[in-house]
């Protein structure tokens, strides 16, 4: 048990700690919720019995952090025991796609992931954004193209079609 929860702490950690900076808009605070989070099931072993990790921490941080945006004005918390392991993506929210994205491309190599926000975050063009990385637009559509690549297959895993769609169609 110890090996397996270190690794899957090393691996989701930090992307865990940007999807929940994008809910709670506070970098602090979202380390404190996703390490909240891994004692609470470090204590209660829950790691054991769930069948898709990465969703299941997925839905434990979003929780998490309405819960902690909620406490802002009345104290009340979400039992890890709550949270389920099948969530149906046809509930996922607008104000849920941004996180997810920015989770998920958290995962991917750092050149890729800075074309990636710099076209769909910031947007901008292709040619600017190959001004401001001093590189070829030929090298952004190559990064795009992985980017677009890997994001539709990390979505693909976990069931996230809907948000596959929105990358098709946000393709330039």
């Amino acid at each position: 048990m110890t090996n397996q929860f270190e690794n899957i702490f090393r691996q989701y950690y930090s992307p865990l700690c940007n999807y929940a900076s994008k809910i709670v808009h506070d970098d602090v605070i979202a380390e404190d919720i996703v390490q909240a989070l891994f004692i609470q099931l470090w204590e209660n072993k829950k790691l054991e019995k769930v069948e898709k990790i990465e969703r299941f921490l997925l839905r434990a941080v979003k929780f998490k952090s309405i819960d902690y945006l909620r406490t802002k004005k009345v104290t009340t918390e979400v039992l890890i025991e709550e949270i389920e392991d099948n969530q149906n993506i046809g509930e996922l929210k607008e104000e849920e796609i941004e996180p997810l994205l920015h989770y998920y491309a958290s995962k991917l190599p750092t050149k890729t992931r800075e074309v990636f926000l710099l076209s769909r975050k910031s947007g901008l063009s292709y040619k600017e954004i190959a001004e401001e990385q001093g590189i070829s637009v030929k090298t952004v559509e190559n990064q795009m193209g992985k980017a677009l690549k890997t994001m539709r297959k990390l979505l693909k895993e976990q069931d996230y079609l809907l948000l596959v769609l929105l990358l098709n169609c946000l393709q330039k």
